[in-house]
């Protein structure tokens, strides 16, 4: 099997983890099913080729699904820390991406004469640009906002669910009253 294979195999057993995680699966449970998944991964893929292998295995979220049941109590922080960065990192991409454009245009407006340019990007709200070119050089300043760790919390929070620890332990569901969230 070349790097291309192993690669694509590990990129299923990833995803499918990924999935499991999001579902509340404690991580010996997670590493037993990954575990599984690799050895059946590399038997097909042996067999029928990598490609093939993943094609055939479908939905990694309904092999998820159908590994656990579906109300797990537990919090999930290491799904929303995942989903959290994720997020931040996302966004913060964005913003700077957005930075670049605001700073071309600021170069532009001074256009090889000394001058400043300071100002935010309305979309983000707190971050500060600035543009400076004068005869010793030029000298570019970003400070990105706060909207990107805003982002990164409400998702987090989204996907780990830490209420669940607030609602102390769970009854069987056999019982009556017991809601589930």
């Amino acid at each position: 099997m070349n790097v291309l294979d192993r690669a694509r195999l590990e990129t299923a057993v990833q995803r499918y983890d990924w999935w499991l995680a999001l579902r509340g699966a404690p991580g010996r449970r997670r590493r037993e099913l990954r575990r599984e998944l690799r050895a059946n991964l590399a038997d097909a893929a042996a067999a029928a080729g990598s490609r093939t292998a993943v094609r055939a295995l479908g939905s990694t979220r309904t092999m998820a699904a159908e590994a656990l049941p579906e109300d797990r109590t537990g919090v999930r922080w290491s799904a929303g820390l995942s989903a959290g960065a994720a997020a931040v990192g996302v966004v913060l991409l964005v913003e700077f991406w957005t930075a670049l454009g605001w700073l071309d245009g600021a170069g532009a407006a001074v256009a090889g004469r000394a001058g400043r340019a300071e100002g935010s990007l309305s979309l983000f709200p707190g971050s500060r640009l600035e543009y400076v070119e004068d005869a010793s050089g030029l000298s570019l300043s970003f400070q990105p906002g706060w909207l990107a760790l805003l982002a990164g919390l409400l998702v987090l929070l989204a996907v780990a669910r830490p209420w669940r620890a607030l609602r102390g332990r769970i009854q069987p569901s056999g019982r009556a009253g017991v809601a589930r969230l």
